[in-house]
């Protein structure tokens, strides 16, 4: 298992971001999906394979939260690997580099987010497929490596269903043996982790937390 920092996130996922498995961390923006990410990528003491689709990985957030926490700045900067793909092509490359890229030494994946590209792109049927792949070759590395693997989600509203739901949610759902989601709460600052799917831990499980200078921490 690996810690996110934070005592009742791990409690929520039997532990931490589990290895050999696909984890899904989607909500709305600013809910806190790359600060999560990322410190648990510090926090694991090793290599990290980071796919930035969105731009928004910071290197300065990163230093901050690391230097916050007592850990070297410089050190934990170099061990992200960073990847930023401009379109779901060159995310199909990348995540395919991976399986030479990411080796023992690793300790996590992050593709942040696995649909921005793919909500770019008009044909439904192939983007699924193509999404189903590099998903596919994700679940791969993570067992053939025991790492965590997490996968970073965008949302979108269901006039139908008249709710929020995370996007390509039937094909990452069906890879994604855990999942988890971030909401915002009408309390500023404060925000709530739901556990919606997970291997061994009940669903609906809630966590709440702040995101403060380091990074995501128990809500007071």
């Amino acid at each position: 298992m690996l810690s996110t920092g934070v005592k009742s996130i791990d409690d929520l996922l039997g532990g931490g971001f589990g290895e050999g498995v696909l984890t899904q961390i989607y909500g709305a923006y600013a809910t806190g999906k790359t600060t999560l990410a990322a410190q648990a990528g510090i926090l694991s003491g090793k290599k990290v394979a980071y796919v930035d689709t969105e731009g928004g990985f910071s290197p300065e957030r990163l230093a901050q939260i690391a230097e916050s926490r007592g850990l070297d700045p410089d050190e934990a900067l170099q061990r992200f690997v960073l990847f930023t793909p401009s379109d779901f092509k060159e995310q199909r490359r990348v995540i395919g580099s991976l399986k030479k890229a990411v080796t023992r030494d690793f300790g996590l994946v992050v593709v942040d987010s696995i649909t921005a590209h793919y909500r770019a792109e008009d044909d439904w049927w192939s983007l699924n497929v193509e999404l189903g792949r590099q998903l596919q070759v994700l679940l791969w590395l993570a067992r053939k490596n025991s790492i965590p693997v997490i996968v970073v989600n965008q949302v979108h509203f269901d006039s139908r269903a008249e709710r929020t739901r995370p996007v390509a949610e039937q094909t990452l759902g069906y890879r994604c043996k855990d999942i988890l989601r971030l909401d915002k709460l009408p309390k500023p600052g404060l925000r709530v982790a739901v556990l919606e799917r997970h291997r061994f831990r009940p669903e609906g499980l809630m966590a709440y937390f702040r995101i403060t200078e380091r990074g995501i921490e128990e809500a007071e």
